[in-house]
């Protein structure tokens, strides 16, 4: 095989291990538009240094992004300077308690050639005969940060479905602008390959980034689905931490406490109490320019409301 293909053809993709996995399910999240609050991409990345997953295959970035878009950082190791380019890193683990291992996609949300992009992850999904994939995603929502963080999901076959705890679904009815995440999904089901998804609803008006009490959700429920085992002890305490500095951060903003209660209250009313999931299709994310539209709106409400007193 040729180091930088699949099948002895010179590809965007680089296997460069081929271990023996058993039915592996392939976690995927990427970061850019499908992960608010950094919630998805930093859970697949916790599971690949807690396993210490070992990399397999890696995608060029050099046909997929526009630089000047997602910059390249520089860093110094030891000494020397180094560049990090858009990653998308390919890892397996091993998990010899249950009777199929997992696969690991820690991607960047690619600005162009998608179709490129896509078929390098259908080539893993054929080079280790995948057997269904999950991809994680997180979106802005009007959601209270002072509440569990709820969790949006579906699967299209029954199994995933009852692992996940949510709604089985067959066929999307969304219409509009997707992702990555949507476009794989979708390419999932015309090659007949179990796809399931799962989100994180972040709260909007919460600036701090990243989030973990977003990963901390995703991952807790990836424990109980399939029995990974886990140990997410310092990540609950990250996220106790961080929960604690955005209620600190809201505490001094007035205008910002008094949205953050609006929604709050908005929930009370609608009979939510935050740690409920309603079904919600692979790729169909809410307008989030309209709720900072609504936050802005409140603001300059509250505001006027101030000079008039």
């Amino acid at each position: 095989m040729d180091a930088r293909g699949y099948s002895g053809c010179v590809s965007d993709l680089e296997i460069v291990r081929t271990p023996e996995l058993r039915r592996p399910l392939l976690i995927a999240a990427f970061t850019g538009w499908n992960d608010a609050g950094e919630a998805a991409s930093a859970a697949v990345r916790f599971m690949h240094r807690r396993w210490r997953a070992e990399t397999i295959a890696n995608i060029d970035p050099e046909n997929f992004y526009d630089f000047t878009q997602a910059r390249p950082k520089v860093r110094l190791e030891r000494g020397e300077r180094v560049i990090d380019w858009p990653s998308n890193v390919i890892s397996a683990k091993r998990l010899d308690h249950l009777d199929r291992d997992v696969i690991l996609l820690a991607g960047t949300e690619p600005h162009l050639a998608w179709h490129a992009y896509a078929d390098a992850i259908f080539q893993i999904c054929e080079r280790f005969e995948v057997s269904g994939i999950l991809t994680l995603g997180a979106l802005l929502a009007e959601v209270s940060h002072s509440r569990p963080v709820r969790l949006n999901g579906s699967a299209t076959e029954g199994d995933l479905a009852r692992a996940l705890d949510v709604d089985p679904q067959t066929r999307s009815t969304y219409q509009g602008p997707t992702g990555i995440v949507g476009v794989i999904s979708q390419l999932a089901r015309t090659k007949d390959i179990p796809t399931g998804s799962l989100w994180a609803n972040m709260p909007f008006y919460v600036q701090r980034t990243p989030n973990p009490k977003g990963t901390l959700a995703i991952l807790e429920r990836l424990n109980r689905a399939f029995d990974f085992d886990l140990t997410l002890h310092d990540l609950e305490v990250f996220a106790a931490r961080f929960e604690a500095q955005v209620a600190s951060d809201i505490d001094g903003n007035p205008e910002v406490s008094a949205y953050a209660r609006r929604v709050s209250d908005q929930l009370d009313e609608d009979g939510e109490d935050g740690d409920v999931d309603i079904e919600m299709e692979d790729d169909e994310l809410p307008d989030a320019a309209e709720m900072v539209d609504d936050l802005e709106r409140f603001l300059r409400e509250q505001r006027n409301d101030g000079t008039s007193s």
